[in-house]
């Protein structure tokens, strides 16, 4: 995530793409969403399982949300010429919380250390191409205390935030918000001087 954002980029489902043939050798790209290396090395173990007689099953990953957790692996290729490009493509799109997977039939033509890097670069490329790219919100989380009265007042200054909320009603009302981070700062202001201590907020 670049500096000042308060969103990140990532995926919601897995995508295989279509295979990519190069001289006889056959690439299979895939890509999924993830949150951890335990979920990585799953993922991975299904994929070798899957295609237990392919040559090489080469990926690369990036974890976090400032994609602080990254790794590429050549799985026996050339140092360079898989886990790298494969890398570039994710690093390109921003995509974090992401592993991307190419498996690799060895066709019998060597492909020189530049067709290689070329080959993976181009397979990572059809899956991460072939589904849709979320931007994911790094949102603040508030508890409000407030009156009955200065409900319906509240609510419209939350909308106009777009912020979500979920009342819970007793003595008081206590309402659950979630914010865009960025915009949360404003929000508290807002309610500061609106409210005028009517409304308690206590961070969620």
């Amino acid at each position: 995530m670049k500096s000042g954002r308060d969103f990140y980029f990532s995926i919601e489902t897995s995508f295989r793409a279509p295979d990519l043939k190069i001289k006889g050798s056959r690439f299979i790209a895939d890509i999924c969403p993830v949150s951890s290396k335990n979920e990585v090395t799953a993922y991975l173990d299904r994929i070798r399982k899957e295609f237990y007689d392919a040559t090489h099953h080469c990926y690369a990953y990036r974890l976090g949300i400032e994609a602080a957790e990254i790794r590429a692996a050549d799985d026996g290729e050339p140092a360079g010429t898989a886990g790298k490009p494969i890398l570039q493509v994710l690093i390109s799109k921003e995509l974090t919380d992401c592993l991307l997977i190419v498996t690799r039939y060895y066709g019998g033509v060597n492909l020189g250390t530049g067709g290689l890097s070329r080959a993976y670069n181009e397979a990572a490329q059809l899956a991460a191409s072939g589904l849709p790219i979320k931007k994911i919100f790094l949102t603040k989380s508030f508890i409000l205390s407030l009156r009955y009265e200065d409900i319906a007042s509240v609510e419209r200054l939350l909308h106009s935030f777009d912020a979500t909320f979920i009342p819970e009603f007793g003595e008081k009302v206590l309402m659950k918000v979630s914010i865009r981070k960025s915009f949360a700062e404003k929000l508290r202001s807002e309610l500061v001087e609106k409210y005028y201590g009517k409304v308690i907020i206590n961070e969620g």
